[in-house]
């Protein structure tokens, strides 16, 4: 019984550590309990966490952000604040 019940505490605890990594908690318990507990805390932790997006960077490995980028009026695809023409549809843009 003991076994039983530390088998669920750890697939909860499971649960809990993928929940804050940004991936189903109840997916993860599941998967906890019916496989090992110590097979999915490996595959929590081996996981790259979710909802803390890669920092996204252009062509020439700038990052992507608000003042250096701004969207093409007519593709809606993000050019450089400085460009004169979208790389995406070849729209004339007046830099900014």
């Amino acid at each position: 019984m003991e076994i039983f019940l530390g088998w669920l505490v750890c697939s909860i605890v499971i649960g809990v550590i993928a929940s804050s990594r940004g991936r189903s908690g109840f997916a993860w318990f599941l998967i906890a309990a019916l496989l090992s507990p110590l097979i999915g805390l490996i595959l929590v932790l081996v996981f790259p966490k979710l909802g803390q997006a890669a920092a996204a960077v252009d062509e020439t490995g700038e990052k992507i952000t608000a003042e250096s980028h701004v969207r093409c009026p007519d593709c809606r695809e993000l050019v450089r604040r400085d460009a004169r023409k979208c790389k995406h549809c070849g729209t004339a843009l007046i830099p900014q």
